[in-house]
């Protein structure tokens, strides 16, 4: 399947195992004439919800994001557009060389996974446990997000909601 961008019709990715000849999204330079057409900023819209939300383009950039997002990161929302997924959030192996998306340990990222499906399929990923020691080779691990994922148009949203570490005995509960 091709996907073309609805403004320029430029090719913007080859999805090879997919039954439809041709689908719709928006490339990078054109995202600008995406959010003139909303007629206000989308982090307006963002801003009304209450848990941290990115809207992440197909290369798992992200586009924008809401103020719960500033929980994510200690940068500010607007120095974030255009940073993969994994450097927002700290990821310890986007800080590899390699960087997000490139390490072995990338292969089973939650983030990732979810936001590729849902591009991919159209379905959403619901409440989906992400485990942010997934390096580790032995030892227990734990989920220290529960992530969601929506198509919406051109782009995914993402939730990623931390989980507050439960006293001793019960299990991990969100904020």
């Amino acid at each position: 399947m091709l996907v073309v961008c609805i403004y320029c019709k430029s090719a913007i990715r080859t999805v090879e195992t997919h039954p439809v000849a041709v689908s719709h999204g928006v490339c990078r330079d054109c995202i600008p004439k995406l959010v003139k057409d909303l007629g206000r900023p989308i982090s307006e819209f963002l801003d009304e919800l209450n848990v941290p939300i990115l809207i992440v383009h197909q290369d798992l950039r992200v586009v924008a994001g809401n103020e719960a997002a500033r929980m994510l990161s200690p940068q500010p929302l607007d120095e974030i557009c255009g940073w993969l997924c994994g450097d927002v959030i700290g990821c310890r192996n986007a800080q590899e060389p390699e960087g997000c998306g490139q390490t072995v340990h990338c292969l089973s990222c939650t983030i990732r996974r979810s936001v590729l499906h849902t591009y991919d399929t159209g379905e959403p990923c619901i409440d989906v446990p992400a485990y942010p020691d997934v390096g580790l080779i032995s030892g227990e691990k734990h989920p220290g997000f529960m992530v969601s994922t929506q198509k919406a148009g051109a782009f995914v949203k993402l939730k990623i909601n931390p989980i507050r570490k439960a006293p001793e005995g019960r299990e991990g509960e969100e904020p």
